[in-house]
């Protein structure tokens, strides 16, 4: 039992200075300065408190001593004096008139019975009620009490007790303590005021570099710090600049290398379509006139060998036709057979109606709203491809049942108090989804990467078992011609 209770032992206190030390770091930088800043006040403090209780505890003793030394002195020569003049019965009366001015001394008499009679002084405000226990525990020092004898020839020895009263000087002591204190938590309260201003000012720009690091990691390479009077961080705050301005150029640089590769791509496209279109399919076409002209003869000729030359015949259309038909789909995958003759949503329409028919238990609902007839080929295209591929995905990959299609241009209030137009395309299906710690595929991230060359942005939400959400914003790239008809159909 020993040997395992000795590991939980030993890692108790490991693991809570962990949890300390975690608790640490998750605080705020001004918040760690300044409890730093507070703890050394609290020690300082504590160390000031401690020589102060320590100094007035040695300085009390002393008083006390001395009071007492000129106590006994003082009661010695009046009980002599008082002896000489056989006035001793009087000492009751006497002593508190020659020892008012007496301070942290208490003189007692003792009767013939052993009761104590306070002479001097009389009690008049009992100010050590005002002091609390624990520092007059820590001040008051121990003292012992002194009796003075007389014996005279008319009575017997009547002893007079002298013990010390450092009533008044820890009051004194506390109230000194009690200002020290206040004014020490005044300055405290000051100065950490002052602090939390000031670190605040200082630290603004880390939080001003917090906040643009937060812009950089969510895609926002434009942009640009301002520069802090702090030489320190004035060097930070350019080198992020820098930074950001070399992302913001590479990232530029790569839209535009993709556009020309988009571009590039798009143009094979368009030749192996032309070249399907004109090459394969008149040869399609021969092939099925020959058969056809083939099968026309060897049914005028009466021979046994023309039922098996019209099944192979008939064969031979079966497999042309199979293979138009691979032709056609063909071409509408690399080339869109309506782009440049119908508008966007013609276009779009087209592409889902073609899914529809292929994928018949597939519901693929659609809205398209305040769309114009054209935004461009680029536009078109990337619009085409990315449905293509979300319609792809959901029912291949996904076997989604359901799939909804929303398209919309909306205008955005930018800078400079303008709006622009922006392409709203919301892709969603109840399909299979994907875990978020997945590697995106292939054609998702040509797709992002084609939205993203056009100056856009596509987010991609998957959750298992729940579906897939694309969302794409696509600004409307207008040219300038297109912007001046615009602007005076507007105005007129």
């Amino acid at each position: 039992m020993s040997a395992s209770s000795g590991p939980s032992s030993r890692g108790g206190p490991s693991l809570k200075t962990f949890n300390l030390r975690a608790l640490w770091y998750e605080l705020a930088l001004r918040t760690q300065l300044l409890l730093a800043v507070a703890s050394i006040s609290l020690i300082a403090g504590l160390v000031a408190g401690a020589v102060f209780i320590l100094n007035t505890r040695v300085a009390t003793r002393v008083e006390v001593e001395a009071s007492l030394e000129v106590a006994q002195r003082l009661v010695a020569a009046s009980m002599n004096d008082l002896t000489t003049k056989n006035e001793l019965d009087q000492l009751a009366e006497q002593l508190p008139m020659q020892l008012k001015h007496l301070r942290h001394a208490r003189i007692m008499l003792v009767d013939s019975f052993g009761n104590l009679t306070v002479v001097s002084p009389q009690p008049q405000s009992d100010s050590a009620t005002t002091v609390p226990r624990w520092f007059a525990a820590l001040v008051g020092p121990k003292l012992s009490g002194r009796a003075v004898k007389v014996i005279s020839a008319q009575r017997a020895a009547q002893p007079v007790i002298i013990v010390g009263d450092p009533a008044d000087e820890l009051a004194e002591a506390w109230r000194d303590f009690s200002l020290l204190t206040l004014l020490w938590l005044g300055l405290n309260s000051v100065i950490f005021a002052i602090l939390y201003v000031v670190l605040g000012r200082l630290l603004d720009p880390l939080a001003n570099l917090s906040r643009g690091m937060q812009n950089l990691e969510g895609g926002d390479y434009a942009t640009r710090l301002k520069q802090p009077k702090v030489k320190e961080l004035a060097v930070i705050t350019d080198r992020f600049n820098m930074l950001a301005g070399a992302l913001d150029a590479t990232r530029e640089e790569n839209r535009r290398l993709y556009r020309e590769l988009i571009s590039v791509q798009e143009q094979e496209r368009r030749e192996i379509a032309t070249e399907l279109h004109d090459e394969a399919g008149p040869c399609l076409f021969g092939i099925a006139a020959n058969a056809s002209s083939i099968e026309t003869s060897a049914g005028k000729i009466a021979d046994d060998r023309s039922p098996e030359i019209s099944r192979r015949v008939t064969e031979i259309l079966s497999i042309t036709e199979r293979l138009k038909l691979m032709n056609r789909a063909l071409l509408k995958k690399l080339r869109p057979g309506p782009l440049g003759h119908l508008n966007l949503s013609g276009l779009l329409n087209d592409l889902i109606n073609d899914f529809r028919r292929r994928h018949p238990d597939t519901d693929i609902a659609v809205s398209m709203e305040g769309l114009a007839d054209s935004y461009g080929e680029d536009t078109h295209l990337t619009l085409y491809r990315c449905i293509q591929e979300g319609l792809t995905n959901g029912i291949r990959h996904g076997k989604a049942r359901n799939i909804t299609i929303d398209l919309e241009e909306r205008g955005v209030r930018g800078d400079a108090k303008q709006t622009r137009r922006t392409l709203y395309l919301t892709l969603h299906d109840d399909g299979m989804g994907f875990a978020p710690s997945i590697p995106k595929g292939f054609g998702l991230m040509t797709m992002t990467e084609r939205v993203a060359s056009l100056g856009g942005s596509c987010v991609i939400e998957s959750v298992p078992m729940r579906g897939t959400t694309i969302r794409i914003e696509l600004p409307i790239q207008r040219s300038k011609a297109k912007r001046a008809r615009i602007a005076e159909l507007v105005s007129g």
